[in-house]
């Protein structure tokens, strides 16, 4: 009989702990191993069967620490051993550390739907109604960052992915230095060794040490390359974090004395570089925050959107008369219906962050869209009344995130889609401006990638269908939080040329991905983009690889040099 692999063994544990009133959460994609147990635990209902309970990882840590304290005991009580469940949260010992560590990421597809739960604080009402993870306990962890200590805390926020790649590429290359000998008989295996296959006749031992030694040998210098490209990347990092520094205090600078230095070159290349994400607030507010909504005009819209979400969580947890319901909330009934499809869209967004799909910040984006739209009612524009919210709940995510803030949040998205070549591009109007932006972009797409742009015409697909389905969001529909976050730190000093040069730069970066027809380009460089991406992923999220940050925003920076070589 075939052992399981180590990639099954893992496919079938669930990374999620049983919850205390009993119940068994499982997720929709991994599923646990039952525990086998010879009799009931003591407290336990009578229709709950063995396969109830499941045994996790931190379970099994809880475990094995237990019976490494309660020895003595266990031994002396052997004849009850059976009928004592030993994962039982209330059975832990008083003096069991927990020890304060990172939160860790549950290995399973994103977005998965198993129930709803209508739990929660007033606060959270609406994420507790209307969010439909399938752990809602478990994203609630990420609500508060003071239940972790500031070394927890900086460990989860300072992982870098090719520092981590390093990290498990030389743990693999060690592990093949103890490579173990499949079983067989004593008289066989003083001839064999663990580089040479079992079905093939021994070699001459010296040919053989000699082999081992030459397996070795190439094993160490792949170790040695792999820890220089570490300590290399860590070199960059430690650089990086000094230059943030620096930068920081000169961001302080320009702030008490922004109207005079913020049009400095100096200023230039540090929202080139980017803008450190504890004065994202003060910055981005001092350089968009004037608009024509006055504060207690945003203040009004939000109270306004708290109600309709009151209303639209009434509404599904009480049932009442549809039709009553719609006479008694007829001004409002509109956006009350909308709570549901908004709720829907802020689940899909980011969601490997872990952060919109249940809590506080769920809850803060639904009243910010709703604020908006409320927003859009009493405004004298038609055009302005026509944008729609359905391809810009990223962008929003992407403000909230960096601001926390509701206000700070509205007042800032009302600035950005209010921008010129934004705002024409979500009301859709055939003008001169537009038409000019299409003809400059699809000037320079064919100098910086003659390639796609011929096979753009050759497929029929037209330069301001591209523009169209990623700028307005500000490509957060495909690209990482990081890298959105600093396109928004350059774009609101750069202007609206800057989002044509991101473009460009993401068509060059990604052209092997261009290459299909009209249809398979938009489903890359469309709104939909996430979604085709992940059809596939199970157990992790993929935005569009484009590098770090740092390596793209150099990229967007230097695609209409002279000097850049057309690819």
């Amino acid at each position: 009989m075939l052992l399981p692999s180590l990639l099954e063994v893992i496919q079938q544990e669930s990374f999620e702990d049983v919850p205390l009133n009993g119940t068994v959460s499982r997720s929709s994609t991994v599923h646990s191993l039952p525990r086998k147990r010879g009799g009931a635990a003591p407290g336990t209902a009578a229709g709950t069967s063995p396969e109830a309970v499941f045994i996790t990882p931190s379970q099994r840590l809880r475990l094995g620490q237990k019976k490494r304290t309660m020895a003595a005991e266990m031994m002396r009580r052997s004849s009850a051993l059976d009928t004592t469940d030993f994962l039982s949260d209330d059975e832990l010992p008083d003096d069991l550390i927990v020890y304060n560590v990172p939160y860790t990421r549950p290995l399973r597809k994103y977005g998965s739907v198993s129930s709803f739960s209508s739990f929660g604080s007033p606060k959270t009402r609406a994420s507790s109604i209307f969010s439909a993870s399938s752990d809602l306990s478990e994203l609630s962890l990420l609500e508060d960052d003071s239940k972790f200590s500031d070394d927890a805390c900086r460990l989860s926020l300072s992982e870098d992915p090719l520092v981590n790649e390093s990290l498990e590429r030389i743990a693999m290359l060690n592990s093949y230095k103890h490579l173990s000998v499949p079983a067989t008989s004593k008289e066989k295996l003083s001839y064999l060794t663990v580089t040479r296959q079992t079905n093939l006749p021994p070699k001459d031992p010296r040919e053989a040490s000699k082999h081992t030694r030459d397996y070795q040998r190439l094993l160490q210098a792949q170790i040695d390359q792999e820890q220089k490209k570490l300590a290399e990347r860590k070199r960059h990092l430690e650089e990086q974090a000094k230059q943030t520094e620096k930068d920081r205090a000169a961001w302080r600078a320009v702030l008490r004395d922004y109207d005079r230095l913020v049009c400095l070159a100096e200023t230039r290349e540090l929202w080139w570089r980017g803008v450190p994400a504890d004065l994202r607030i003060n910055v981005w507010i001092r350089q968009m925050g004037r608009t024509e909504l006055s504060d207690s005009q945003i203040a009004q819209y939000l109270s306004e959107a708290d109600n309709i979400i009151s209303k639209a969580c009434d509404f599904k947890v009480q049932r009442p008369d549809p039709k009553q319901f719609a006479a008694q909330n007829s001004k409002n009934i509109h956006l009350i219906r909308s709570v549901q499809s908004y709720s829907d869209l802020i689940q899909q967004a980011f969601p490997n962050l872990l952060i919109f799909q249940y809590g506080q910040a769920f809850d803060s984006i639904l009243k910010v869209m709703l604020a908006f739209n409320l927003h859009q009612r009493e405004s004298a524009s038609r055009q302005f009344q026509q944008i729609q919210l359905t391809h810009l709940v990223n962008l929003i995510c992407v403000l909230y995130y960096n601001l926390r803030d509701e206000k700070l949040t509205l007042r800032m998205f009302v600035n950005l889609v209010s921008k010129k070549l934004i705002y024409h591009l979500l009301v859709d109007t055939n003008n001169e401006y537009l038409e000019d932006i299409t003809a400059q972009f699809d000037k320079f797409l064919a100098k910086t990638s003659p390639a796609i742009h011929a096979h753009f015409k050759a497929v029929g697909l037209q330069p301001r269908t591209v523009i169209a389905n990623t700028v307005p969001s500000l490509f957060s529909k495909c690209l990482n939080m990081d890298v959105c976050s600093r396109l928004v730190d350059i774009y609101i000093f750069e202007g609206d040329t800057f989002p044509l040069r991101v473009l460009l730069a993401l068509i060059r970066k990604i052209q092997y991905k261009l290459l299909g027809s009209k249809e398979e380009i938009c489903n890359v460089l469309g709104p939909e983009c996430l979604a085709h991406l992940n059809k596939s992923e199970k157990y992790a999220y993929k935005y569009l690889d484009v590098g770090d940050a740092i390596e793209f925003i150099t990229d967007v920076r230097t695609v209409l040099r002279r000097q850049s070589v057309p690819q």
